[in-house]
């Protein structure tokens, strides 16, 4: 078996573990960031080379406009200084899941609405301290 089929199924068979009966638990329920991992490292581990996305790429494609070549931050866009690559993970996949996270909730919870979780574990090891 080549080594991309190998990489691709097990790629598939952690996912389909992850999903379980479908049935979320009360950690799930309570909040959806907190079951993610805690390292972004963690979660482009589990993808071969070839399908892990370059934080640079996701940062230009749906960061920069708002936050700047340095995530110093544009009007009242913050800067992004301060933040670990764990710490931005966690804010991320919350906007995603809709969780209030201050005054600029909707328009980032738009933003990264279609991103997968390795494009934001690699955007927030990208941009992250």
């Amino acid at each position: 078996m080549r080594a991309t089929h190998f990489g691709t199924s097990l790629f598939l068979l952690a996912t389909l573990v992850a999903c379980g009966d479908g049935t979320p638990s009360s950690e799930e329920k309570a909040s959806p960031a907190a079951s993610a991992a805690s390292d972004p490292k963690d979660v482009l581990a589990g993808l071969p080379p070839e399908a892990q996305p370059y934080g640079l790429d996701v940062y230009t494609a749906k960061c920069v406009s708002c936050h700047g070549d340095l995530g110093q931050g544009i009007d009242n866009s913050p800067a992004l200084r301060g933040l670990t690559p764990a710490a931005m993970q966690e804010k991320l996949l919350a906007y995603r899941a809709g969780q209030p996270q201050g005054a600029q909730t909707a328009v980032m919870a738009q933003a990264v609405a279609s991103l997968s979780d390795a494009e934001i574990a690699a955007v927030s090891l990208y941009a992250g301290e």
